[in-house]
This record gives structure tokens, C-alpha cells and sequence, in this order.
């Protein structure tokens, strides 16, 4: 029932034939120990008291919410999403974006640290970062090429997915 809904949203979209399908989680729920909760917690406590002694109640307000948000997708495991690559453009989950809206792309597969797929879109939309999981990088390559352009002056992550994995945020 699940796999025919969805391929009744598909075509319903347009997004023409599937050339690849995998799962990705929701988001990088990375593994923290209680050490790690502990500097970041002490970490959070002396910017919050900074800010207070030079009077930024703002970033105090910030620094509160991020660990509020950190301590919250804790207990929430990321939804399982399934990647498509079709005729048309890409499926994340129930999102769809077609090529005409995606600048280029990139691959970055370092493995075991780093094996990604970013996107870059025209405009002011954020680039998206797609882990490639057990997917072959050459053969996604090959077919992306025959819709968007490669980055090929990309080798490394975006800073703010190297800050992710090495602060485990």
C-alpha cells in the first residue's frame, strides 16, 4: 500500500523514471558520550554567564535554545526518508527538485569519514548534503552529469558540515 502511494505521488509530480533509490535518515544523529555532555553543557553555562556579565541577553537566549534543541533531538530518532534520483530532478522524502532549480553538485567520499552528495541550488535556497550510504559515487556521478553540472572545485564539506561532525552537533 506504502510503495503504491508513493508511486502515485510520483507521478502525479512528473518526476519521470527512478534511476536511484536509497534511504537517508532525517538527520545525522551522531554518538555522544556523557563526557561530551558534560563540556558542552560547562561550555553552555560559561558563554551564558559571559553574556550576562557583558549584558548580550540575546546570545544568552541562543545559547538556552541550542541546548534546549540539542537535548531535544536526543530523544527523537530522525524519520528514515527515502532519496530519489529520476528523469526529472531529485525526491527528498516528499520534497522534489527539479534540475532547472539545482546549479551543480558535488561528491565528497572520503569513506569511512566522509561519504556525501551536496547539491547547490540558484538562488538564496541552502545546499543539501545527502549521505551516499552503500551507493556507488562513479555510477551517481554518471547520471547526474547527464542533468547539472559538477562542482569540481569542491573537495572538501561545507564548513558547517565539518563543524557538525566534528562537534558531534
Amino acid at each position: 500500500m506504502e510503495q503504491n502511494q508513493t508511486e502515485k505521488e510520483q507521478e502525479e509530480i512528473g518526476v519521470g523514471e527512478i534511476y536511484f533509490s536509497w534511504k537517508i535518515p532525517e538527520y545525522v544523529l551522531p554518538q555522544r558520550s556523557r563526557r561530551w555532555y558534560f563540556v558542552m553543557l560547562g561550555l553552555a553555562v560559561f558563554l551564558i554567564i559571559y553574556s550576562i556579565f557583558t549584558a548580550n541577553f540575546l546570545f544568552a537566549l541562543i545559547i538556552i535554545i541550542a541546548i534546549y534543541i540539542i537535548f531535544l533531538r536526543m530523544y527523537h530518532q530522525p524519520k528514515e526518508l527515502i532519496f530519489q534520483i529520476a528523469e526529472e530532478g531529485i525526491l527528498v522524502g516528499n520534497t522534489f527538485y527539479e534540475y532547472s532549480r539545482i546549479k551543480n553538485f558535488y561528491i565528497i567520499y572520503n569513506p569511512p569519514v566522509v561519504k556525501k552528495l551536496f547539491f547547490t541550488f540558484k538562488g538564496l535556497s541552502p545546499d543539501i548534503s545527502i549521505p551516499l550510504e552503500d551507493m556507488n559515487p562513479l555510477v551517481i556521478r554518471k547520471k547526474l552529469l547527464e542533468y547539472i553540472d559538477e562542482d569540481l572545485e569542491k573537495e572538501y564539506q561545507s564548513i558547517d558540515d565539518q563543524l557538525e561532525t566534528i562537534l558531534k552537533l
